[in-house]
């Protein structure tokens, strides 16, 4: 049985993403997401989330990046778990990393029904453009 809808499928071809799905452990992982310029020492990673067994009424939580970007200005990533976290989910001879973001308070709440793989996109876009946690846009 398929992760998304086949509308998601069609925002994801549209926007030339390359992807993967686990459907056994609810994997969506998305190949050579490209970084922000400027911010990370890469220039890409693949970005791995959950989809929830009650999609779309419900949306992602957090996400795992491989490899675990590093920033340019050398400060760490706040709440993103180093390699061997028992918290890191392993891929297609991958371990990525969890970056905890949260996305459980207004005005970012998941709207059952309305949201899809364009909200999952922006999360996505959101926390990797700002990597330190705060107010979620």
């Amino acid at each position: 049985m398929p992760l998304l809808l086949d509308t998601d499928y069609a925002e994801l071809k549209e926007r030339g993403l390359v992807f993967t799905e686990d459907e056994a452990r609810r994997f969506l992982v998305l190949s050579g997401y490209p970084l922000p310029d400027g911010l990370y020492h890469q220039k890409s990673c693949d970005v791995l989330v959950i989809i929830p067994g009650n999609y779309n009424q419900g949306g992602i939580d957090m996400l795992w990046t491989h490899p675990r970007p590093t920033r340019i200005d050398g400060r760490a990533i706040p709440a993103v778990m180093e390699l061997g976290s028992p918290y890191n989910h392993h891929f297609d001879g991958k371990e990525f990393c969890r970056w905890s973001r949260h996305w459980t308070t207004a005005p970012v709440l998941w709207r059952a029904g309305t949201d899809n793989v364009v909200t999952i996109l922006r999360r996505i876009e959101w926390a990797l453009n700002n990597p330190d946690p705060g107010v979620k846009k």
